[in-house]
């Protein structure tokens, strides 16, 4: 199986735009949760909304340069993230039910070691947060690389139609 330089760089941008999604899908989660009080549903709701915004914007203009018009990727990525993403909800509110706290032992022990290493850790449902969209993550790239932004590949009469240099 032959890779093509394009692939890493896509890979290279999806990598980069993917923690930095994380990122600020925890951030507004946390925000409209703990920050503004909203339902726990709610909030992730309209934080994984919010970031399939972005991240639209995020591969259609930096990870998967295309020649494609925006409206062509845009229907082929609004599949892609309505799959991805109600897998991701249904993931998320799974596990974040089945895991509702961090372990009391845990938080013990680090507490015990350094107490003002508390703050530091992140909540379970934000690990889970995160961890879900590492998953689906894996996914998301193939789709995108070989659907919603596949590079065209010029078809034999549109190689022999290009004159001679």
């Amino acid at each position: 199986m032959k890779f093509s330089k394009s692939l890493f760089i896509r890979l290279f941008w999806f990598v980069v735009g993917g923690v930095l999604s994380i990122g600020v899908n925890i951030g507004l989660f946390r925000l409209f949760e703990s920050g503004f009080g909203w339902n726990h549903y709610v909030a992730y709701a309209l934080s994984l909304a919010i970031v399939n915004v972005l991240l639209f914007l995020w591969n259609y203009v930096v990870g998967f340069k295309s020649d494609r018009h925006w409206t062509d990727a845009a229907w082929r990525q609004g599949v892609c993230l309505g799959v991805a993403n109600g897998l991701n909800y249904a993931l998320v509110m799974i596990l974040q039910g089945l895991f509702p706290q961090w372990p009391g032992w845990t938080l013990s022990l680090v507490a015990a070691a350094n107490p003002g290493w508390v703050h530091l850790l992140p909540r379970i449902s934000e690990a889970i947060i995160a961890a879900v969209q590492v998953f689906i993550a894996f996914f998301k790239f193939g789709l995108y690389h070989y659907w919603v932004y596949a590079e065209r590949t010029p078809t034999p009469d549109a190689v022999q139609a290009r004159p001679a240099s």
